[in-house]
Formats: structure tokens, sequence, C-alpha cells
């Protein structure tokens, strides 16, 4: 559709149907309808407000040609669901405006600044925690080639910047799985809560809040990597260093622009703190390092070693279908006692770009039925065979963004890029020297001094979260 065609948006649209082809690779096709109006008010933009905490819209650049309300109706299916008007937006914070705003209207709203602050400032620790996804998107800011798994150069750009320590979010991602393939465990034994949905993905855990309140039991309880860095960021490891939790300043560096709301989440305080302070993301950290005139490519270095070690599956959670594969490594395991066959170490039924996916998965005398998608279109799908009981999936990862935090609102969004970005993180999990989270020493280490098991009220209050009903936003 062209841009003048979209000029006038009056009140909602209620536009988009999804056609879902169930069969072996779960194709869907969107078809458009009509565009209905619930409203008298001219809408040629998103009404952004301006405390939203995750997006920002600058007028100035906005040429009100509609691709941001297209986006929030068609691929979230947010937009043209309540009465929007200028004063009230209705936001799950993930991004799909900022990715087709091509005059940069819409951004996310930034924070490298308040990093730099906090890096200026000597009364502060400053600690950088870096998501997988960010590694093979910064190298797009810095004349290099897309899909470029840059580790050392990130690290090492960091570090030249200021940042007092370094870690890896992948570590948390593999305590993750720990606790969500043990609760995905206990569910199947209880048949109880199923199918059990990923939530690792903060616009899709308020989605859920939003439009299918019923549905939060089946929501997995367990904080997303970053929200468990950050409470263990200010407990553990701050114990560990000798550091004075409230002197921390813990920074998340990530794809998504969801994470900036995902921090301000009451329910992630604990013993009064915040564990993650401020959320960049990659292009925010290209423009903090340009303006300390730092050269990625000149870089090098390694993250902190607490913290850190991370085994290949906390490197795939960057991509479509990457939790689920972790996930099922480890349920395999603790299902049947032993690590489980090539085909589904890869599983590359639920890989690639296509929006919905499913695969079947025998371990021993159970058989698993799971689905992947992106993009609550197809999210929408699956919450509705839940509600109406004809889903026949056991386990459920979704994210917002196509192709997954590869295709974060943070980082240049392409199709080429976002599939030389999965095909990154892919070859790097074949590369680790572990590719299972359970087998990641660090991980143990941190059970056998801090948690206690998988699962121990330890575990509970520094892994998990609980959710809420958010209809009345509607």
């Amino acid at each position: 559709m062209s841009k003048v065609n979209r000029r006038k948006f009056l009140g909602n649209i209620v536009a988009y149907n999804a056609t879902v082809i169930i069969g072996a690779n779960l194709l869907m096709a969107c078809t458009k309808d009509s565009y209905g109006v619930q409203g008298s008010q001219e809408l040629e933009h998103l009404p952004i407000q301006d405390d939203n905490p995750a997006i920002a819209f600058w007028k100035k650049k906005c040429e009100e040609c509609g691709d941001c309300i297209e986006a929030c109706a068609v691929k979230q299916k947010v937009f043209g669901t309540y009465q929007a008007s200028s004063s009230k937006h209705v936001c799950i914070h993930c991004g799909s405006c900022i990715i087709e705003c091509e005059e940069k209207a819409l951004t996310e709203k930034y924070h490298w600044q308040d990093v730099l602050a906090a890096i200026d400032d000597p009364s502060k620790i400053v600690i950088a925690s870096v998501s997988p996804a960010v590694r093979v998107g910064i190298g797009d800011y810095f004349d290099m080639g897309a899909g470029s798994y840059l580790v050392g150069n990130m690290v090492g750009a960091c570090r030249s910047v200021g940042f007092d320590y370094v870690l890896d979010t992948n570590f948390s991602a593999d305590l993750t799985i720990m606790e969500e393939a043990a609760e995905l465990q206990k569910r199947i034994q209880q048949k109880a809560g199923m199918p059990q949905f990923t939530s690792c993905c903060p616009a899709w855990v308020k989605y859920v809040e939003i439009y299918y309140p019923s549905l939060l039991a089946n929501l997995s309880t367990v904080r997303s990597p970053i929200a468990m860095q950050g409470s263990l960021v200010k407990s553990y490891f701050a114990h560990k260093m000798g550091i004075d939790p409230r002197t921390i300043v813990h920074v998340a560096i990530t794809p998504c622009s969801a994470k900036k709301y995902e921090i301000t989440r009451d329910e992630l305080v604990i013993d009064g703190l915040r564990g993650t302070d401020i959320v960049i993301t990659t292009r925010e950290l290209a423009k903090l390092l340009k303006n300390r005139k730092v050269s990625l490519m000149a870089q090098t270095g390694n993250f902190d070693s607490l913290m850190s070690e991370t085994s290949g599956a906390g490197i795939i959670f960057g991509n479509t279908g990457g939790v689920m594969q972790a996930a099922l490594r480890t349920a395999y395991v603790n299902i049947s006692g032993s690590n489980p066959p090539e085909n589904l170490l890869e599983l590359k039924q639920i890989q690639g770009l296509t929006g919905l996916k499913e695969a079947k998965v025998v371990i021993g005398s159970a058989s698993l039925k799971v689905a992947v998608c992106y993009e609550m279109r197809n999210a929408k799908v699956l919450l509705n065979q839940v509600m109406n009981g004809t889903c026949k999936y056991d386990f459920i990862e979704v994210m917002a963004c196509k192709g997954g935090c590869v295709g974060g609102a943070g980082q240049p969004a392409d199709s080429s890029k976002i599939e030389k970005r999965i095909s990154a993180l892919n070859s790097a999990d074949k590369l680790a020297s572990n590719r299972y989270c359970h087998e990641n020493p660090e991980i143990r280490k941190i059970y056998h001094d801090f948690l206690g098991e998988v699962g121990s009220p330890e575990a509970k209050k520094y892994l998990h979260t609980t959710y809420n009903d958010k209809s009345n936003l509607l």
C-alpha cells in the first residue's frame, strides 16, 4: 500500500485477519479485509505518550504516512482493539512502529547519555550485561558485515568507554532454562497449566496481561534472562565481588525496546532494589561508543569471569526458536537421563523466518508437541486455540519481533540482516565447547553456592516473577 493511501486512519483499525494453514511448517498468510472506524478523531500516527518508558515520538520528523499505525494494528494486533485518541495509546513497547518508521519520527527512548553520566560518576560501579543478539547487530553501525559475530570487539569497546565490569546475559539465559525446563516437566507430570508459554519477551507478556489475562497461569513464572541477570548482579555478584549493591548501576545492553519497559515492573524489585537501572539498545551502544570516539574494530576483550560462562544453548536465545531448542535439550535430559540425539539438538523445524512453526519431540515414552511464533498476529492464533480448547501443543515460545531478538527494534531489522544474524548465532552454538545449559560449570556453582536446588525458595526469589491482569488498559 502506498503512503498516500495510508494517510488518513480514522479512529481504530479493525484491519487484518490471519489465515493459518496447519501443516508441516504452519505457514501463515495475512489478508487485508477492511479498515473500520470506531471513533471520529483522525489519527495520522500512533499517539505515543510522553510517559511511554520505551518509545519516543519526534513530531517534526513525522510525515503522517500511517506506517506505524499499520504495523501496530497488523503485526501486533494492538491498535484497533481500543478507542484510541491523541491522549490514549495502548502499547506493548515492542517497537514494531520504530522498525517501520523510515523518517525516524519514532525511536526507542534514548538513555545512552544516562549511562555515560553514570560512568563519569566516581561513586558508581557501572556494570554492563550484554544480550546475545547485540554481538551480531553492533557491526551494522560500524560498516562491518551484517551478522558479524563481534564478541571480543564489543566487550573491549565497552571496557574502553568505561564500564567497570562487562558480563554476558547468556549466563542468565542458561539459568532461565534450568528453571523453565524443570517447570515444564512439573506441569507435564501434574497435567496442569498446559500449554506452558515462554516468558522471555516482555512485549509478549504484556500482551497476555492485557488481552488474555485468564491465561496468565500458562506463562512460565521464570523471569527473562535480563531480569534474572539484574537480580543476581545486585545480590550474588555484589557479594562475591565485595561491592555495595546500592552503588551499582546495572546497564542491560539489548536489541529490544520493550526491555526499557520491563525494568520498570514492580514485580522485579527485590529487597528494595531494581536489578537493572538502565536499558540501552544496540543502536544506543553505537551512539555511546561514537560519542566517546571508540573504534569498535580496534577493540578486543573478554567478559569478566563471574556470571559470564555460558553454553551454546544460551547463545541461541537471540533467535526465534532458540529458547525452545535450549529448553528441550535440558528437558530431554531431565526426563530421559541422557543428552538428546543430533536431530533434537538442532531441531530445524522451529528455526527460520516462518512466523509460526511446530515440531513433535519424542523423549522416551513421552511425546511433546511444541510451537514457536513471532509477532502477536501469530501468537493470537495460538492464544485463541488455548481459549477454545483446541490447542494441541504442550510448550509454546513467543517473541514479539520478526526472527526473535535478532530482529529487535533496537537494531536494523530487514530480513536479509536478520537471516545472517540467525545464522551467526547458530554457528556460535555449534562451535561452543558446551551446548547444554545444565552442563555449564558456573551454573552448577551458583546453585551450589547461592540458589540451592532448581525451584528452591532462593531460586523463586531471584529467578521467578508474577504477572497481573492489565485488561483495564483497554
